[in-house]
């Protein structure tokens, strides 16, 4: 799980646990997340969205079967910079083939 930092990945992490997404501090590197529903098993990373560390998203993808960029749809100042990372996310070869899920993590 990608995007901006503050964009609400790690509240849309949570509500995807079924908990509060109230009172989320911000992810500092990455933070692994297992969930099991039914006979499936899934690891989420969230990985955090400041400019210094989105190097490192790269690193994840070889690995993932999937992306989920999350947006702050409420920030239009930053909506040039989210199109640039989301961007970057797309034209990366490790990410070629597989499925992308671009959502709002908070609304206007």
């Amino acid at each position: 799980m990608v995007g901006l930092d503050n964009a609400g990945k790690t509240a849309t992490v949570r509500g995807i646990q079924g908990e509060s997404p109230e009172d989320v501090a911000p992810t500092v590197g990455f933070s692994k997340i297992d969930l099991k529903q039914g006979r499936f098993e899934v690891t989420i990373f969230d990985l955090g969205g400041g400019k210094r560390i989105r190097n490192i998203w790269r690193n994840y993808y070889a690995e993932s079967y999937g992306v989920i960029f999350v947006v702050d749809s409420s920030d239009i100042e930053r909506m040039e910079e989210t199109k640039q990372a989301m961007t970057e996310v797309l034209n990366s070869p490790k990410i070629s083939g597989k499925p992308v899920l671009v959502s709002s993590g908070k609304n206007p």
